[in-house]
């Protein structure tokens, strides 16, 4: 009997064999007819796909399914290199690769044009450079490693023995462009609260200080350095890969049960900063790192760990460090390619499972082809199952557009 992928399944289809938990207790019997309850049911649960009897399916199906097929192929070959560094046949990569495949096939079929691999730089990989002082990269009267001023009227409220939500709305509203940007957020899906928050005050009493400051956060920084010219860099996609890991992040820490949610999403935004660091400001240096991650088919972490002596997750550290972040924060960027540096602390590792999970499920492809491996023992330490993997990549599917929207509409 043929099996069915869970986005395919419609009411009235039927159970080809008895349906079990993990725990290995029955749920749905062999022979029963789907409901829309079911469906529901099974999505929550994160199946991939279930075993149909044929003759139920239905011609609508076996027409949509065939015409999906013919771009299973293509998809499979694409995403093989794009995976060629994590283990696809074992969990959860297994389950992230099933998904990732039916949706490419199903977008192939409906025009989408996947990106060119990009090729190898003109390099000479030989030469001997200066090496690279991370120290001089965040120091001296620079603009870039600065933050708005209205982030340090933040901060120093935050410091106020006294200081209060209403303290911290009047700052901000005092700034039109954060004050809207974060009421366009706090209205969002991704908060999902009922009723229009139609000011700073009433977005301060509902999420609290810490979780609003966390947010002005994330849209001070976007909003500085989104257009940073780069050759190597696509600007556009380097955002979209950022929002979509804080959108990860924070789905799977609501799943996790984890407090201050809004920490997550920013983390996500902010977890690759330092990458804009060294374009700025080692740009041949950098890309030395770009031209060795794709020549040898590396991780870009591991391809600047061996030209630069550090990466970008470090430079990020430091420089979160320099504008006072909150520890959470800092572990998130700090340990989103390194775990194991921060003794696999729930942030760096639920970060570091967001960062592959956004390149995994995402279009974007940015300065390598590559998606960096997941590290098992980050994956074990967040104490996740394979069974969120795919509610976490419709939500995200749903999200991910209006989040955009928001930080990039003038």
């Amino acid at each position: 009997m043929p099996f069915v992928y869970i986005d395919d399944l419609t009411v009235g289809m039927i159970l080809g064999e008895d349906l079990f938990t993990s725990k290995n207790r029955l749920v749905l019997a062999e022979g029963i007819a789907l409901t829309a309850e079911h469906l529901e049911m099974l999505k929550s649960w994160g199946i991939v796909e279930l075993d149909i009897t044929e003759e139920s399916l239905g011609e609508e199906y076996l027409r949509q399914q065939e015409a999906v097929a013919q771009f299973t192929e293509q998809a499979e070959s694409y995403l093989f290199r794009r995976f060629i560094l994590n283990e696809i046949d074992q969990e959860p990569m297994a389950t992230v690769y099933s998904h990732t495949v039916h949706r490419s096939a199903q977008n192939l079929l409906h025009g989408w044009e996947p990106t060119v691999f990009l090729g190898e730089l003109d390099v000479d990989l030989e030469e001997r450079i200066p090496p690279l002082s991370v120290p001089k990269l965040l120091t001296g009267d620079v603009e870039l490693v600065s933050l708005p001023g209205v982030y340090h009227r933040i901060i120093e409220v935050m410091d106020h023995p006294d200081s209060s939500a209403q303290m911290l709305a009047q700052v901000i509203s005092k700034d039109a462009f954060m004050s809207l940007r974060l009421l366009t957020l706090v209205n969002s899906p991704i908060y999902g609260f009922s009723g229009k928050i139609d000011s700073v005050t009433r977005a301060a009493s509902l999420l609290g200080t810490n979780e609003l400051t966390t947010l002005a956060i994330g849209v001070s920084v976007v909003s500085k350095f989104k257009n940073i010219p780069s050759e190597l860099v696509d600007m556009d996609a380097y955002w979209r890969h950022s929002i979509r890991c804080g959108l990860y992040a924070k789905i799977l820490a609501q799943h996790l049960g984890l407090l201050g949610e809004e920490s997550y999403f920013t983390g996500g935004l902010l977890h690759d900063i330092g990458r804009l660091i060294l374009l700025d400001r080692a740009s041949l240096q950098y890309k030395r790192a770009v031209a060795k991650a794709r020549k040898d088919h590396s991780p870009m972490f591991r391809a600047e760990q061996e030209v630069l002596q550090t990466d970008h997750s470090i430079v990020g550290k430091l420089l979160a460090m320099r504008w006072r972040l909150p520890t959470p924060l800092v572990r998130m960027i700090g340990g989103h390619h390194s775990p194991s540096a921060n003794d696999y602390a729930i942030e760096a590792s639920l970060m570091h499972v967001a960062d592959v999970l956004a390149h995994a499920c995402g279009h974007e492809v940015n300065l390598v082809n590559e998606i960096p491996p997941l590290q098992m023992k980050a994956w074990k330490a967040t104490g996740l199952k394979e069974d969120v993997i795919a509610t976490a990549i419709r939500q995200v599917d749903v999200e991910f557009r209006d989040v955009v929207q928001i930080f990039f509409s003038e």
